[in-house]
């Protein structure tokens, strides 16, 4: 028995990167697992890969229509969501002084008010199913600022706050559905190779981005999947309302 044996999965932001590792271990344990993302032909591709109790949805995380139809799909193919890992986002640099106001809402949008159309619309299904777990990616600059990233630092303190008041909201009326953020540090993902240019080489990115980090390297998808994996299970059964940084001790 897999540790999310017969559960079913929504993933964002599942065609790459923290998603898509999230979405092969969750498949691996057990679950069923819709990949939705807003890249169609990546999606379709892992899905493929994935095999028949992986299925892609196209999602735009902005729009309530894709939250509309993707829940649908969801509980048309694999029944009420049991685990919703809200991983999409956005994160480009641009410090106070030089940020747009477009660059601000675009942050915005895609990393709050995506995860709050994403809990807001999985808490219905997982009602209807008798429970859940909501698993929110937010940052280590949600909980620390970033001189270069105010947008962006600014929108994964909102998921940090937003993850707390859905688990206490959920607790308090009794719905057995569970609620965290997970806090990742530096991980070699897609969205970190645009900052490995930055300073020279790919390598020279990698060691300013591992000196950063007391256990001296960045992180690898796989390792914050295994911390999503935990909260996603029953292991985690008592555990809501918490953040998790996944970070080499960058917030100790």
């Amino acid at each position: 028995m897999g540790r999310v044996e017969g559960k079913t999965a929504l993933v964002t932001g599942g065609a790459s990167g923290i998603g898509a590792a999230t979405s092969r271990l969750l498949l691996r344990e057990g679950a069923r697992v819709v990949l939705a993302d807003i890249q169609e032909e990546a999606g379709q591709k892992l899905a493929s890969e994935l095999g028949p109790t992986a299925l892609f949805s196209k999602l735009d995380v902005t729009s309530e229509a894709d939250w509309d139809h993707a829940i649908s799909t969801v509980e048309k193919e694999f029944g009420p969501l049991d685990i919703l890992v809200n991983a999409a986002g956005v994160s480009v640099p641009a410090p106070i002084d030089t940020a747009s106001f477009d660059h601000w809402k675009q942050t915005m949008t895609i990393n709050a008010d995506g995860v709050f159309l994403g809990c807001r619309a999985a808490i219905a299904s997982m009602r209807r199913g008798g429970g859940g777990s909501i698993i929110n990616i937010s940052s280590t600059l949600g909980i620390r600022g970033g001189a270069a990233f105010p947008a962006y630092s600014a929108s994964k303190g909102a998921v940090r706050m937003l993850t707390k008041s859905v688990a206490i909201r959920c607790a308090e009326q009794g719905w057995k559905i569970r609620c965290n953020s997970v806090h990742p540090g530096a991980i070699e993902t897609p969205m970190v190779e645009p900052y490995l240019q930055m300073t020279g080489t790919r390598e020279d990115g990698l060691a300013m981005l591992a000196s950063a980090h007391p256990m001296g390297r960045v992180g690898q998808p796989e390792e914050v999947a295994n911390v999503i994996l935990f909260l996603a299970s029953d292991e985690a059964s008592f555990v809501t309302g918490t953040e998790i940084p996944v970070d080499g001790g960058f917030c100790a």
